[in-house]
């Protein structure tokens, strides 16, 4: 038997009369459904972690960095290599449009006030403290429409083909890299149609740079343009200097990997492992082709990446944000979401 329980909704929000500077805007709106599992529609962070090798004892094979044959023959074409469209510099973003809210009739209200603690807003500030006047509104039902149903589950009956197999479709790149002393960069990667094929290289370039963009082609000798796009990718970054004197200073040796030799100037790498496949090699001399095409335009987005932020830690440090006061509108349903009251009346509810 189906029990008619009312759904409660919520709305949540944010607002605080003084305005953002930077262009942030830190005002949102929440819903919550009692009936459903948990909140929809709301953003996670998700984090990669870096893959690291303490020892390498590997065959390395050197590239050399001019007139790189491509994997499939041929020296590689530098037009159409390049980065469509801009690199994000760091700039904030326009503040996103107030939510339209529904007209709601209030039939009672509650104001509090709350001492709360909030996460600071980025690493390495304090968190985020004061006082909050909290509203609370019992509103009549606004008769919002039902959230739309789940997609339905992919249909695996046919043949799976891989996005590769068509000239036409961009190679999905799933990168990894860890960046010693923005000089050297261990670097790891494989596309989504070449699996268990996981490639490792060392790079004298600093895949910092490889940030703020998603996609990317390069031209190959046969007049082929292969493009990519970035699903995953992580980046870290290790000063040895400072991990060596911190290892010093609990007595333990410095276990980091053995970088090979790799000459400056031009973009190079080195290959670590026997007999990679073509493929393989082929991602790797395509991202130092498009560092030879799009470095500078790629440095200069970096560096004003870390500038921007640098920028706006100091002011969030001359000006620490306040919480901001919140307003929440909540009301019953007479029935759960993806019910009708007619449905649960028919199948035996109240």
């Amino acid at each position: 038997m189906i029990h008619d329980v009312p759904s409660l909704f919520v709305f949540v929000r944010f607002s605080n009369s003084a305005p953002r500077k930077n262009g942030v805007d830190f005002s949102s709106t929440i819903t919550w459904n009692r009936h459903s599992d948990g909140l929809d529609s709301v953003p996670r962070k998700s984090s990669l972690s870096i893959m690291r090798i303490i020892g390498l004892s590997l065959q390395v094979i050197l590239f050399a960095s001019f007139g790189i044959p491509s994997a499939s023959g041929g020296v590689l074409n530098t037009e159409d290599t390049s980065i469509p469209g801009a690199i994000s510099d760091g700039k904030p973003s326009l503040p996103a449009p107030p939510p339209v809210l529904p007209d709601f009739k209030i039939k009672s209200t509650v104001v509090r006030e709350l001492d709360v603690v909030e996460p600071p807003p980025m690493s390495g500030l304090p968190p985020v403290t004061g006082t909050i006047m909290e509203t609370v509104h019992l509103v009549e039902d606004p008769k919002l429409p039902d959230p739309l149903p789940p997609p339905a589950p992919p249909d695996d009956s046919g043949a799976k083909v891989h996005m590769e197999d068509r000239s036409d479709q961009p190679r999905y790149l799933f990168l990894s890299a860890t960046v010693y002393d923005h000089s050297r960069t261990l670097l790891r990667c494989q596309t989504s149609g070449n699996p268990g094929k996981e490639i490792t290289a060392w790079s004298n370039l600093d895949f910092n740079c490889f940030s703020g963009f998603s996609t990317f082609s390069v031209k190959g000798n046969g007049g082929e343009i292969r493009s990519y796009e970035m699903m995953g990718m992580g980046i870290g970054n290790e000063d040895t200097e400072k991990r060596t004197a911190l290892l010093v200073q609990h007595d333990r040796e410095n276990e980091g990997p053995e970088i090979p030799p790799i000459p400056d100037g031009e973009p190079a790498y080195v290959i670590v492992g026997d007999n990679p496949d073509k493929e393989s090699v082929e991602i790797v001399e395509d991202l130092h082709q498009l560092y030879r095409n799009e470095g500078q335009r790629m440095k200069e987005a970096y560096l004003a990446r870390i500038k921007a932020e640098e920028e706006r830690r100091a002011y969030l440090l001359a000006n620490p944000p306040v919480p901001e006061d919140r307003t929440i509108h909540f009301w019953e349903r007479d029935h759960p979401v993806g019910m009708s009251a007619d449905t649960i009346k028919k199948e035996g509810g109240n």
